[in-house]
């Protein structure tokens, strides 16, 4: 045999292997390819759950079966959950939607609620055929509901920065809403649901490889809620900093080795933040409407000046500061302040409300009490043109500033060379500005989650878990903000009706007259709801309510204590707090207060 054909044939035979190894080996598929796969399984078994075992419990009357079952579905729904959140938002609220109207103003709309928490309160309500009814009716929108994701999830494609977006905020979600007992109120399955949903966080994860670090940590965390299944003891701030924290640190260390980047996502959060309470862990030009909006130490710069001045308001007399003093964390320490008005017989007439504080205000969907306006250019306009709070004109006010050099040298350096010339729109994103900025994240707990374990003592500690947990304070004042905005996406800023008292009377209770939201918006659900505030800084800001009726935070823990408006004889047929008592001793209060200090900045 010649060389040329003996090279010819051996180059047939390397061919002919080549095409062998690439034709008959099996090509492990994309990571975000396996987790769909997870997902579409994970989902086949909820519909199982409750196709199988569920609707059939309530059909039969077996009472303890569909609570077993119920919660069985939760659980399978945890493991999903934060899939769902992620990619089917929209139906997620339809599947664990919080149970409240939603009310579209701008279409004039009432979206009943649906979904696992209608059913919670259903079934722990003495049966009866009517509420059995109901059950059945939202099982079977649930089964619709199911089938329609899988549908759509085929279609879907999503990407390995994606996977991991979904899962950070699913982390920063059990933190904030998922141990605090925010969508299981009265089952109280918190703990054994955080273990589910971190049991769906490590089936993902282990369709990455090298994840035996992260699927450690998670392994560790749940096996501390299953040594720790009690509500009401389980220790949270444990959890928080000894587990989650660390899993998501790790997590994204995982993304890193992978060479994953990160993802733009829905979240107000910064792309990268690990941690609820990191430094800049939100973005606060991520609260605003457009890029034009956003924050500058100029704009932040001017807008104090303005803030300070009495420039704005026409009689010359009155400045933003007049009411929102920097020692009281920008509230005044009055039950109400004083208008610019007077009455007939020239005493100063009283504003309708507490003056709030402006401390991270900028990390709001709504302001005022009645959330009135959406964004803080708009409450700006609002103040200054009130005729009881500054009786000012912004066309007026920047007449003034325009023959002012202090404020024209101030408005080029934050709007430019060319925009010397003070405006309406420039005064209000100025002194906007100036109040998102007004977020400095330094108090003692801030230090203590960032890793400072010398910052709390053990009454402050004690005080956060029953804050996150027997207390259920953390179901409405949502981590890190402390106010009505929920994390993880900070979507929305929530209003609730709780039946403030008129005077501080415990015996003789009546409602406080002034209706809230109902005045602008004359829907039955509106009537006495009032937005949810921060309690940042709280301990600076008494008296407290939107009538400043509680002089004390040990008042305002014995209202909540009582099941608010409810536990007072003020019978409300909409109160959105939950009526139970929370049954909170002497010194569980005491030790609820002193947590509450410790979110005062330094």
């Amino acid at each position: 045999m010649t060389g040329i054909k003996k090279t010819l044939i051996f180059s047939i035979l390397i061919t002919i292997t080549t095409l062998l190894s690439i034709f008959c080996s099996t090509k492990e598929p994309a990571p975000s390819l396996q987790v769909k796969a997870v997902f579409d399984q994970e989902l086949d078994s909820l519909q199982q759950i409750v196709d199988e075992e569920f609707f059939p419990a309530i059909q039969q009357q077996q009472e303890e079966k569909l609570r077993q079952s119920f919660l069985k579905a939760r659980n399978q729904y945890k493991k999903i959950e934060y899939y769902m959140e992620y990619f089917f938002p929209t139906t997620a609220v339809f599947i664990n939607g919080a149970p409240i109207d939603e009310i579209e103003l701008g279409e004039n709309l009432i979206q009943e609620p649906t979904g696992f928490q209608v059913m919670e309160e259903l079934i722990y309500e003495v049966p009866n055929k009517e509420n059995r009814e109901a059950l059945l009716n939202e099982v079977r929108k649930m089964q619709l509901n199911l089938k329609r994701v899988g549908r759509y999830h085929a279609q879907y494609e999503i990407t390995d920065a994606q996977v991991f977006d979904a899962l950070r905020l699913e982390v920063f979600r059990i933190a904030s809403l998922g141990i605090t007992g925010f969508d299981n109120p009265t089952a109280l399955a918190s703990i054994p649901e955080a273990a589910s949903a971190l049991q769906g966080i490590k089936r993902t994860i282990q369709q990455y490889k090298n994840n035996d670090k992260q699927v450690e940590m998670i392994d560790n965390a749940i096996s501390y809620t299953k040594q720790f299944p009690d509500y009401n003891s389980f220790n949270r701030l444990d959890f928080m900093t000894k587990h989650l924290q660390p899993i998501s640190k790790s997590m994204d260390q995982l993304r890193r080795d992978h060479r994953i980047e990160v993802v733009s996502g829905a979240s107000a959060m910064t792309d990268d933040a690990i941690s609820l309470f990191q430094k800049e862990a939100l973005n606060v030009n991520k609260f605003v409407g457009n890029h034009t909006e956003y924050i500058s130490n100029e704009k932040v710069a001017l807008g104090k000046l303005l803030f300070n001045s009495t420039i704005l308001s026409n009689g010359g007399n009155k400045s933003c500061v007049s009411c929102h003093h920097e020692g009281k964390a920008f509230s005044d320490g009055l039950v109400t302040a004083g208008s610019t008005q007077k009455d007939a017989s020239g005493k100063t007439i009283p504003l309708l409300r507490n003056t709030p504080t402006l401390a991270y205000a900028g990390f709001q969907r709504g302001f005022f009490y009645d959330l009135k306006a959406g964004t803080l250019e708009d409450q700006a306009l609002d103040v200054v043109h009130n005729k009881h709070e500054m009786d000012g004109s912004l066309e007026e006010a920047s007449k003034r500033i325009n023959h002012n050099q202090t404020f024209k040298v101030a408005f080029a350096k934050a709007f430019g060379a060319e925009n010397t010339n003070a405006n309406p729109w420039k005064i209000q994103h100025a002194l906007a500005s100036y109040i998102r900025s007004l977020a400095p994240f330094s108090s003692r707990l801030d230090q203590y989650m960032q890793g400072d374990h010398t910052k709390l003592n053990e009454e402050e500690k004690a005080g956060f878990n029953l804050f996150m947990g027997k207390a259920k304070c953390g179901s409405c004042h949502f981590a890190p903000l402390f106010n009505g905005t929920q994390s993880p996406l900070f979507e929305k800023s929530e209003a609730e009706v709780l039946g403030v008292p008129a005077k501080a009377d415990t015996a003789n209770a009546k409602i406080d007259k002034d209706p809230g939201r109902f005045t602008l918006n004359p829907y039955p659900q509106y009537k006495y709801a009032f937005k949810t505030t921060t309690l940042r800084n709280i301990a600076k800001t008494a008296p407290y309510m939107h009538n400043g009726v509680y002089k004390t935070l040990e008042e305002v823990l014995d209202f909540y204590n009582r099941g608010g408006g409810a536990g007072i004889g003020i019978k409300l047929e909409n109160q959105t707090l939950s009526p139970d008592l929370l049954n909170l001793s002497k010194k569980e209060i005491n030790s609820i207060v002193a947590f509450l200090k410790t979110l005062d900045d330094q």
